[in-house]
């Protein structure tokens, strides 16, 4: 028996999260495909071939790669010529009309080194990125708005 979700917020993805569960397998506590990336390609909207997703999907690749370039360099010029910021945030859009890549580049960060040997437990490092790609839908259709549902039903579950 599979349990089911019952949101009405969900209800909308309830046709292709369907067709997905049918190409995954559940092993212990591992959920994974029975053939990698079958449920991705095999639901692809009619006329989408898998060729035209792949040229997408290299495009993407090479473009976030490219947008880190971009604005690592535009940062170094940022951290240049003003010696006081510590951090600079940039904001690109990306594939979809509300998706965005944020990224959040610090002059430099220190971590703990828990693979030293010689007793530094800290490493600097400098132009330090961190990305976020956000994948927004329609209010009430994207990824955010079913974690909620989902998250908010499961909790449900459990109160007694």
């Amino acid at each position: 028996m599979s349990f089911t979700f019952k949101s009405d917020n969900l209800e909308k993805h309830r046709e292709l999260s369907d067709k997905i569960k049918e190409n995954l397998v559940v092993e212990d506590t591992t959920i994974k495909e029975k053939e990698e990336h079958s449920a991705y390609y095999k639901n692809l909207p009619d006329g989408i071939t898998k060729k035209e997703v792949e040229a997408i999907s290299k495009y993407n690749s090479k473009f976030i790669t490219s947008a880190h370039l971009a604005v690592g360099e535009l940062a170094t010029d940022i951290f240049k010529g003003n010696k006081k910021a510590e951090e600079v945030n940039a904001n690109i859009g990306y594939f979809g009309p509300q998706d965005n890549i944020e990224i959040s580049i610090f002059r430099e960060k220190t971590y703990q080194n828990h693979l030293a040997k010689d007793g530094n437990t800290e490493i600097t490092k400098n132009l330090v990125m961190q990305t976020t790609v956000n994948s927004i839908s329609n209010k009430g259709l994207g990824l955010k708005a079913a974690r909620e549902a989902m998250s908010q039903e499961f909790a449900n579950m459990f109160k007694k």
